[in-house]
């Protein structure tokens, strides 16, 4: 098994322009068995699919960062590539609140983290420039303290369709570079325009959200652009909960059980899991 060192090493490395290399997200350790036996690049933990395996709502503050980063060490625990860690706004407003969270990030065992300016308030959903730039840079200094090559991510969250929003999206991931983060992201980013517009604006590696209804562009468009890593966020989790949900529904509505037919069989996916010693 890779120390988490070489994980981390292994793992900056990959952030190449152009790369586009894939990171899916696993949401348990089953998941994260499976995806490594598949042979990614890096893995990713999901807030949403791990929250929803603890039926709660994601981005409620429903899930400490305790929770987070037990969660994220059981994934480590499972996988030889390089975990990086969704972990929201940090769990907490204050600057101290985000370096304490990049330093459980780093003791647990990630490559890297996400570090989010959503707020989690609805009537303010999103943290002030100054106040997200604040944050940020007490992330950088913490992981520049402990582990100089963990990948510390910034995320803007906020909607990027009209050309105002795209400038304020670009206005602050330009800003989270120039505090010190080593990787951009703007979930809502999917269009062609938007992404190859970014990329030309903003200075660093950037990680685009695939795994969403009607995104169409492949691995190999995305890299062409320029696009360093390829995330997949809640994507795989939606479809095992929603394949659970619709062969219920099945069983309930119709009072047959044809869904089954279309289940894998066991041998298919317990390959991948830890047999007796």
């Amino acid at each position: 098994m890779p120390s988490i060192a070489s994980r981390r090493t292994t793992f900056k490395a990959l952030h190449e322009k152009g790369r586009a290399f894939l990171m899916p997200n696993p949401f348990d350790i089953g998941t994260a068995r499976i995806l490594d036996g598949l042979r990614f690049d890096a893995l990713a933990t999901s807030s949403a699919g791990y929250a929803w395996t603890r039926g709660v709502q994601d981005a409620e503050g429903l899930i400490t960062r305790d929770d987070a980063l037990s969660h994220a060490a059981e994934i480590i625990s499972a996988t030889s590539l390089p975990v990086n860690g969704d972990l929201e706004n940090g769990f907490g407003d204050s600057p101290d609140d985000v370096a304490e969270t990049v330093k459980g990030a780093i003791d647990v065992g990630l490559a890297g983290c996400s570090i989010e300016d959503y707020t989690t308030d609805p009537q303010f959903p999103y943290y002030s420039l100054d106040l997200a730039v604040e944050r940020i840079k007490a992330a950088v200094d913490a992981k520049n303290r402990l582990a100089p090559d963990f990948v510390l991510t910034a995320r803007s969250e906020g909607p990027a369709q009209s050309q105002h929003e795209l400038d304020e999206t670009i206005k602050r991931l330009n800003a989270f570079v120039e505090a010190g983060a080593d990787c951009v992201y703007a979930p809502q980013l999917k269009e062609k325009d938007q992404i190859a517009t970014v990329l030309a604006s903003v200075n660093a590696p950037l990680n685009v959200l695939a795994g969403r209804k009607n995104f169409h562009m492949t691995r190999k468009e995305l890299g062409d652009l320029g696009v360093s890593r390829v995330s997949i966020g809640a994507g795989l989790a939606r479809i095992a909960f929603g394949s659970f949900i619709a062969a219920a529904e099945d069983m309930k509505d119709g009072g047959s059980f044809g869904c089954f037919d279309r289940a894998t069989g066991m041998a298919d996916f317990e390959s991948f899991m830890q047999a007796r010693p």
